[in-house]
């Protein structure tokens, strides 16, 4: 009996990690631009912004070290309007792939705050 309560409790110690990791996701910090732009390495315009970024088709999070990560399951209007704004991606990585799962979009308020805002959950 008491091998079985150890063996339960190793189980529980090694699988919570795993349970925590799943609920919480990774968060990530960067700013959302357009695909196109990212390609080039630099935000989108501000010259003649929205139309520019009507001709996009995808959105991405780029980071401060420059990593580019395929935002999934959020649409592309809710992206669009927080083109070039700081924001915190929270969701699953999806190994091998650099894109997210998004299961929250909180977006910076302000320019030089650290307060964020959420604007989007996953249903």
């Amino acid at each position: 009996m008491s091998r079985l309560i150890s063996c339960h409790r190793i189980f529980t110690a090694c699988l919570l990690p795993l349970i925590s990791l799943s609920v919480w996701g990774d968060a990530i910090q960067g700013q959302i631009v357009g695909l196109d732009c990212a390609k080039h390495g630099h935000l989108c315009p501000l010259q003649q912004f929205e139309s520019h970024i009507s001709q996009e088709k995808d959105f991405i999070l780029l980071t401060p070290n420059k990593e580019v990560y395929t935002l999934l399951d959020i649409s592309r209007d809710t992206l669009v309007r927080h083109v070039n704004k700081k924001v915190i991606i929270s969701g699953t990585l999806e190994p091998n792939s650099h894109s997210i799962k998004v299961q929250q979009l909180q977006v910076q308020l302000g320019h030089g705050l650290s307060r964020y805002e959420s604007i989007w959950q996953a249903p």
